[in-house]
Order: C-alpha cells, then structure tokens, then sequence
C-alpha cells in the first residue's frame, strides 16, 4: 500500500465464504465511508449499528478500486463543495447498483439534495457536524434500500442452470437501471443549472467483473513490521468486538501499545490509540450519568494514559471531584488498572493531603503501585528483548539490544524463571554468532560476544569451550606466515575499490582484521588500519548527516574495533547528541529547567547489600507538555548496575514546558545521577 497508514477499519467485514453447516450465517452489512477528513470517523462510529461494519476509504477513485463490482453496500459519501457530485453519483451506481448512497454534506444544502433523493439517486442526506438520529435514521433507510436491491437483483452470485430452467440474462436488470440512473443525473444536472457535459473523472475505469481476488498467502511475522501488522488486525478486531480495555491481553489498547514496543513511530497505532481514547471519554460521561463510578474511572484514566492533554478531562476532574467522598479509594485503583503509575501517585499524595484516606491505607496504595510498576515494567522490557531477538539486534546498538533488555529486566527485579526462555534464547544467539566469528576470524568481535555471554550468565564450561576454539584459531592463523603479506595487499586492493565493510569476507576491514590476528607487528598495518578506519568515520559522518543514526553507529562500532581516536570520540559525541534530542532539538542545560516534582531513585537492592557506588549520564527529550521521553544512557560506571534505576527515575520526571515566542518547545538535556551508599 503506497500510504503509510491503511485505511481505518473499525470493522472488517466478515468472509464471503460460509461453512457448510451454517448456510444462513448472516453477513455485515459495509458501511464505507468516503472522506479525507478523519473527524468523521469516531462521529459515524459512535452511532454505528451491530450489523454495520465500517471502513474509511479517502476517495472515490480508492473505493471502486478496493471494493469488488456489484458489492452491496452503504456508502457514505462526504461531498462537501465536491463541483461534480452528479458525475461522482453515476460512477458509484455503475460499478454497482447495490449500492445505498447518503451524501454528508453542510447543513445548509439540503436543498441541493431534494432531486437525487427523489429520484432515488441517494437515500438521504445528512447535516454536518453529524447528529445522531439523523445519523440513525439514514442509515436505518439505507439498509432497506440496500435490502430491496438485492430483492430486485440478487446477491451476485452465480446460480447454477438446469435443462429446464431458461438461461438467465443478468445484464436486462443493471442495464435497465442503468438507463434510468442515466436519465435521473441529466434530470439532476439540468435542476442544478449545469449545461456542461459530464466530464469522466481521472483514472475511472470500466467496471469490474465481480470476480475476487485469490487470496494472499498468510506469511509468518518474520520482521517486525509483518509482527506489527498482524498486532494492527487483531486490534481492530478488538475494536469490532468492543473489547476496548479488557480482557488486558488482548485488549485494542494492550494491542496497540505492542505494536509501538516494536515500532515506536507506527502512525496506525497511535492513530488507533487516539480513536480508543475518544470513545473512552464519551463513555465516561454516560457512565457517570448512570452512577457507575467504577466504570466511569476506569474509562478515563485509561483515556488519561492515552492522551493526557485532551482538554476534556479537566471538566470530567472536576465533575468526580466533587463525587471523590462518594468514590473513595476508587479513582486510584482506576489509575492502578490504566497502568497510569505517576496518575495514581499523584491521586495518593492528593488524599494524603486531604487526610481522605487513613495513613495505613495510604501506605497499602504505595505500596500497590510500586508492586505494579515494577511488574510493568519488568513485562515491558520483556517485550523488548523478544522484539530486539526478532530483529537479530543481540548485542547491538548497545542501549537497544536484547541484552541490554534483558540485563535491565534483571536489575528491575525479574525473576530468575520469568527470564529462563529469553536467556537462554539470547544464549543460544550469542553462542552461533561466536561460532561464526571464529570461523570468518573476527577474532575480536568474538572476544565481546564472549563477555556478553558471561553477563548473561552462560555456564562456564560453555564459555570454557569457546574459548579454546578461539584460541586453536588464533593460534592457526599465526602459523600461515606465507599468506601474511597477502593480507595487507587484499586490504589494500578493496579499500581502493571502494569495498570499506562489504561484501561479508572480502572487504578491506575484513582483510585487515585477518592480518591483525595472523601477524599484529606487521609493518603495513598501522598504515592500512589508519585508511581504513578515516574512510569508515567519513561514511558514518554522511549517514549521520543523512539522518541514518543506525548505519552512522553501526560504522562507528566497527571503527572504534580498530582503535581509539579523537574523530571517533567526537562523531560518537554527536551521535549521542542527536540520538537524545531525537533530531535537531535544541540542547538546555538541566539546571535550567523547572521541574515539577522531585528525581526519586531507588538505589538498586543488589549494588546496596554489595556496597557499590557510581554513576550514570542519561540524556532524555523534555516534551512541549513537560513529559520526559527518548531516555537514553550515555555512559555509566560501573556498567549494568544503575542504568534501569537511572532509566525509571528520570523517565518520571515532570518540566515546565519550555516557552519560546509564546509556544511550547520541546529540548533535549542531560543528568548525571551519582549513587552512593548511606552513611
């Protein structure tokens, strides 16, 4: 699909085919809804019928192209300031005459209507904004219409014939209407004074035959976008089936948060996100009316936990506010359940404050919430480690890698069988990746795939193994004296053909690498090594400035194998830069931001019973709402002891937002949070 987003199914319609034992299944009726402007969606939705299945497509050209030849169907229609909607009606009854029509238009042109709704050319016409019973009532007539068309001309299907049964011509019944729909828009365009001829809109094509497309092969979420797709679909299944929260495993909203654990800038599911959150805060209202206060709380803090800067909820506070001594505990426990964390805090200090809640409940509700952050975040970073094992990211980028997922759910407490699956997963991993070193001789990369294992945790005969087959390749390859000089002219000849990293065992960092392990004291080493790590830092400067952080980063680690130097230091400074302002975002100093509640940081329990202090660099984005986001770790000592209680600590964080010409501006900034342990 060209478009980066797919069209906004709230309900896919059901498979044509039907079992066998269930001839009489009943199908949903589509409802598609031809419009650009996605306001409309969450209005048509709200008042949809069960047996009405929507779907949004952007115009008509994509509806007749999507959507099989004589498909029964209401269209919705937004024709607003459309200059030919005559043209636009006989389109849409040529490629099928079982098709309901309501035209959404200003509610000032409902006199323009009048003659295509005579002459049955649309079924209705409905005022914008949208009211609901108008709403209802034109669809209620639309399926009707709908309903005697199929009357008149069947379902489409093909009917086996008989001997005695005369051949039947489908064609005498469309070309009939045909004929009369085409006197019906010359009636129309002459009522809207129109003397010009109907010109054919760009890119219509003649009918099709009806006949469906084979259907796709269903493949295997092997990549993380085919994984995030078929998330999307169970999603909106979700939102058919309005299991919009609950249950929370397969909820739309656990749904579409999954998808941005694996794909963080999925305009769809934040999109589907956004769509949950408007019928969660039209629900809350209702609920309210109806005394449901459980309901009620926990539709809008899960709305809250979704779009925190939705005006509406300041006047829905401010309703339960004053029902909050009728509500008790319960707008907490609402928090709790939306995993809306720093919510529920804050509702705690506010009953604290009010001394609503006695102290000993007060700490019961603490105490809850630690319980549940915790567990949340040990779920997420567990997500994490199976998306990054499922886009081979095991060891690299070294903040964004199943390792360092899987180390930083160790440090939030996760048990050791919680873990087992994915341990020994990434094991498994890291193990063929050492293999593979040894045999290409990347006899480096195989030195620190073998320290991550050990702070995985492998068993150490396993270790044990590996390192003697590194050491009997090493100590091979030193004895082939003869093919040293053969080395640094191989790398020689690929760096001056351009072949800096690939292809895989014939490129010039491969060739130096060999002659590094095969003959370190070679004269011609130092001069080819120099070469060729200044041309890898010039593509990573051109990735970077190209925008290609990852390839930008990915050369600097392979640059940075070959050795220190003050252009890598520096391209790796502004790589850090970039990746924590996420983009171009101007740099403030922390000490000049206002924040608005305190950094609380929970010494990790491991490093206090062992006594070990440090620090951590941490860099992070302030949003134009004051929210913190992007946390990354820019260095830490000693490393794998405080960057996931760091990581918590600052991404809890609330900033005045940061006003320049009189709007919010979102900035990039760094801490450093020093651990020692009391005195």
């Amino acid at each position: 699909m060209p478009k980066s987003l797919r069209k906004h199914d709230l309900a896919a319609p059901e498979a044509t085919e039907r079992p066998v034992l269930q001839p009489h299944r009943k199908l949903k009726l589509p409802a598609l809804l031809v419009t650009e402007d996605d306001s409309l969606w969450p209005q048509v939705g709200a008042g949809l019928a069960a047996e009405l299945a929507l779907k949004q497509l952007d115009s008509i050209d994509e509806l007749i192209r999507s959507t099989p030849a004589g498909q029964a169907a209401i269209v919705l229609w937004d024709a607003r300031n459309h200059p030919e909607p005559a043209a636009v009606l006989s389109r849409l009854h040529l490629h099928s005459p079982r098709y309901a029509i309501v035209a959404l238009d200003t509610a000032g042109s409902a006199d323009a209507w009048t003659l295509p709704i005579q002459l049955r050319q649309v079924v209705a016409q409905v005022g914008l904004p949208i009211s609901p019973s108008a709403l209802s009532g034109a669809l209620e007539s639309a399926s009707e219409e709908v309903n005697s068309r199929l009357a008149l001309l069947g379902d489409g299907s093909v009917e086996p014939q008989t001997k005695s049964s005369p051949p039947k011509r489908p064609w005498l019944v469309p070309a009939a209407i045909g004929a009369v729909l085409a006197a019906a828009v010359g009636a129309y365009l002459l009522s809207r004074g129109n003397s010009t001829a109907i010109k054919p809109t760009p890119g219509a094509s003649a009918p099709h035959n009806g006949a469906a497309a084979p259907a796709a092969a269903v493949k295997s979420p092997a990549d993380a976008d085919e994984k995030a797709d078929a998330l999307i679909e169970k999603a909106q299944q979700a939102m058919l089936d309005r299991h919009f929260i609950d249950p929370l495993a397969g909820s739309a909203l656990s749904l579409y948060r999954e998808v941005l654990l694996i794909k963080p800038d999925n305009g769809e599911a934040r999109q589907g996100l956004q769509r949950l959150s408007e019928i969660l805060v039209a629900r809350v209202q209702s609920a309210l009316d109806e005394r449901k206060f459980d309901v009620a709380l926990q539709f809008l803090e899960t709305a809250r936990s979704i779009d925190a800067r939705d005006k509406r909820l300041v006047a829905l506070d401010e309703k339960i506010a004053s029902l909050r001594a009728e509500l008790g505990p319960a707008q907490i426990l609402a928090a709790l359940n939306a995993q809306n964390f720093d919510r529920a805090a804050q509702l705690i200090d506010d009953a604290a404050r009010a001394k609503s809640l006695s102290p000993a409940k007060l700490a019961q509700l603490r105490d809850e919430v630690r319980r549940r952050r915790d567990e949340f975040d040990i779920a997420r970073l567990l997500k994490l480690v199976d998306a990054r094992l499922q886009q081979d990211h095991i060891i690299d980028p070294r903040n964004d890698s199943a390792t360092y997922y899987l180390d930083q759910a160790k440090q939030a407490g996760a048990a050791a069988p919680a873990l087992q699956s994915q341990t020994q997963e990434v094991l498994k991993r890291l193990t063929q990746m050492a293999h593979a070193g040894i045999q290409q001789h990347s006899f480096n990369d195989v030195d620190r795939i073998l320290t991550e294992m050990h702070g995985v945790g492998a068993p150490q005969p396993g270790i044990a193994a590996l390192q003697r087959e590194l050491a009997v390749a090493r100590n091979s390859l030193a004895a082939q004296k003869p093919e040293q000089p053969q080395y640094l002219e191989l790398a020689q000849a690929r760096l001056a053909q351009g072949k800096l990293t690939d292809p895989d065992n014939d490129n010039a960092l491969f060739y130096v690498n060999q002659l590094r392990a095969a003959d370190p004291k070679s004269s011609g080493l130092a001069q080819v090594i120099g070469a060729v790590q200044s041309q890898i830092v010039d593509r990573a400067r051109a990735a970077l400035d190209a925008g290609d952080i990852e390839k930008s980063e990915a050369l600097l680690q392979k640059g940075a194998a070959l050795g220190a130097s003050p252009e890598l230091d520096a391209l790796g400074d502004k790589i850090r830069r970039k990746r924590a302002a996420g983009g171009d975002l101007p740099q403030i100093p922390e000490q000049s931001l206002t924040r608005l509640n305190k950094l609380d940081v929970q010494y990790p329990a491991r490093a206090l019973q062992s006594n070990v202090e440090g620090w951590v660099e941490i860099a992070y984005t302030v949003g134009t709402d004051g929210t913190v986001s992007n946390v990354k770790i820019l260095n830490a000592t000693p490393p794998r002891t405080f960057e996931s209680s760091a990581s918590r600590a600052v991404s809890h964080l609330r900033y005045q937002p940061v006003i320049q010409g009189g709007k919010a501006l979102a900035v990039g900034t760094q801490v450093r949070i020093v651990y020692r342990v009391p005195k």
